[in-house]
């Protein structure tokens, strides 16, 4: 979305106020699209609570967008309805753990500086812009583990 950022008008919903001015300028960097259709079964996607998937209890922010077909779901920025990244189904969550459980030991328990500059050498090894593991799909997230496994990441 070049040149063009979202309007973002604050609303009410589940009993939350959504998109006040300080939520939304806490979101950094680029922002995924709102979903509206599933890019795995081409189901309508809407924005739902996450209690509806983690049997009734909300757990942090309770936005999430989530397909009416095959359940694949995101959940948003705390205090806003912008994704936190792409939609995933179960084979995508679980490699996006594994890539997270392999990656983030690069960077934790360091400076928010060194999780940046983790990113950053992430997209170079990639050979892309910009890189977050919440945007990967199944062999993204392979490649991930990989990098971050042979030590060709140095931060």
């Amino acid at each position: 979305m070049a040149g063009k950022r979202r309007r973002f008008k604050p609303y009410e919903l589940f009993g939350r106020t959504v998109n006040l001015p300080e939520a939304v300028a806490r979101v950094k960097g680029d922002s995924a699209s709102v979903p509206d259709t599933c890019r795995f079964c081409k189901g309508e996607v809407k924005l739902v609570n996450n209690a509806d998937f983690y049997k009734g209890r909300e757990y942090g922010w309770p936005l999430a967008y989530c397909c009416t077909s095959c359940g694949a779901r995101v959940g948003c920025h705390p205090g806003t309805d912008i994704p936190l990244g792409t939609l995933a189904d179960g084979p995508t969550m679980q490699a996006r753990r594994e890539a997270h459980d392999a990656f983030d030991r690069l960077w934790r328990g360091k400076t928010p500086w060194h999780r940046s500059q983790a990113y950053r050498a992430l997209a170079k090894a990639l050979g892309v812009r910009f890189a977050h593991i919440s945007w990967m799909d199944v062999p993204e997230c392979k490649r991930v583990v990989s990098l971050c496994q042979s030590g060709a990441l140095f931060v």
